[in-house]
């Protein structure tokens, strides 16, 4: 892979780590400040913050896609 295909692999990582940690917190103590204010819409955070991962690991594999191709001269 890339560096920049791992930057992306990365990029997922922390956003499916975050987006998970997100919703755990918001269920375990709703209270907190951000997320007292915030109510229900901490589970659309949680879930953009996986989705935009998902979109990393898209990226990810286009990028490793691309730089293959380009090695073989298609490209």
């Amino acid at each position: 892979m890339t560096p920049l295909a791992w930057k992306f692999v990365w990029t997922m990582a922390a956003s499916w780590v975050l987006g998970v940690l997100w919703i755990v917190a918001f269920y375990l103590d709703p209270t907190l400040p951000v997320l007292d204010e915030l109510g229900n819409w901490n589970l659309m955070v949680g879930f953009v913050l996986l989705v935009a991962g998902a979109g990393f690991g898209a990226a990810a594999l286009v990028a490793t896609m691309v730089a293959g191709a380009r090695r073989r001269g298609r490209f």
